[in-house]
């Protein structure tokens, strides 16, 4: 692997980016799985939205130089902004993103660079479980892209958590977007237009990403909820046999659903052939529904509600 230097120091392959704001209860959690990855090229910049907790202590204490901490004065409000700040002190070749609140296996960027070296795709998107506490028993899979269409905004949505992209696409693409503007989250707004762009966007295949979405839990932020993060990093810390166990839990049910429930199977059967016949006439059909739904703007301020921001 060849690595750069700038006056002597080692430049990162991978640049990592993470925004946060008052989480500082889980942000460790998230930042260990990141030092723990058997990929050793990179760096780790934490962006916080103006936070007001302990957030910049629990980054210093991990001492590692690699790591970066830059306080926004004053909150956005959501990460969109904080990313695109973390994208300008980028020094790597890759950009990958990490949610606080999201855990990567350690094989996550290794596995992830080699196939996005190797296929020849100019952003990939690894697999992930997702953990949605009011739905036990829905298939929470992330980043499972269909062979025969490939990755389109219209079909799924990918959290940024799970990319790995070349920093070049930054200057075709363009920063992320504010969700005040926008009826699509953010990071789907940003893949969106990657794919419009003409760019290759290809599914790695591998489990390798654990979301615990803030989104799906009710005040979270208010309560600065750590619990069920604790539980997967532990997990993953100390369980060789975790991601076998979430593939059971999470593959085996889905399946289940989709081969024995005809209702289940019927009705994804009509969707799709429904919006197969939007994405000929060019319509996207995530995008119309939030139109619908939300609003401009809507989508991120429901999920403040949600976090106990308002």
């Amino acid at each position: 692997m060849k690595l750069v230097s700038f006056l002597g120091m080692k430049l990162p392959i991978v640049s990592i980016i993470l925004s946060t704001y008052n989480r500082s209860n889980i942000l460790g959690y998230s930042i260990e799985t990141v030092i723990n990855q058997t990929f050793t090229e990179w760096e780790l910049i934490v962006v916080g939205d103006c936070c007001t907790d302990d957030s910049e202590t629990v980054v210093a204490n991990f001492k590692d130089s690699r790591i970066t901490f830059i306080n926004l004065e004053e909150n956005f409000g959501e990460q969109s902004e904080p990313n695109n700040v973390g994208i300008r002190r980028t020094k790597g070749d890759y950009i990958a993103f990490i949610n606080h609140d999201d855990l990567w296996f350690s094989d996550h960027l290794e596995f992830s660079l080699h196939f996005l070296k190797t296929s020849g795709a100019d952003i990939v998107l690894a697999a992930g479980f997702i953990d949605y506490p009011d739905r036990p028993n829905d298939c929470s899979l992330s980043g499972v892209i269909s062979e025969k269409m490939g990755y389109h905004p219209s079909l799924v949505f990918v959290p940024a958590t799970n990319w790995l992209l070349k920093r070049e696409l930054i200057g075709e693409v363009g920063f992320w977007h504010h969700g005040k503007n926008l009826y699509l989250a953010p990071s789907h707004d940003w893949l969106k237009r990657a794919f419009e762009k003409g760019k290759r966007i290809l599914p790695t295949k591998h489990f390798s990403v654990i979301a615990l979405p803030s989104s799906a839990r009710q005040n979270s932020y208010r309560d600065r909820a750590y619990t069920d993060s604790k539980y997967y990093f532990e997990e993953l810390r100390h369980n060789s046999k975790f991601r076998e166990q979430l593939a059971m839990k999470h593959l085996y049910p889905c399946s289940e659903m989709q081969v024995y429930d005809e209702s289940v199977y019927l009705k994804r059967f009509v969707l799709r052939k429904c919006k197969q016949l939007l994405i000929w006439f060019g319509v996207n059909t995530i995008d119309l529904n939030f139109r619908k739904k939300y609003g401009k703007g809507g989508l991120i301020a429901g999920y403040r509600k949600v976090r106990g921001l308002e």
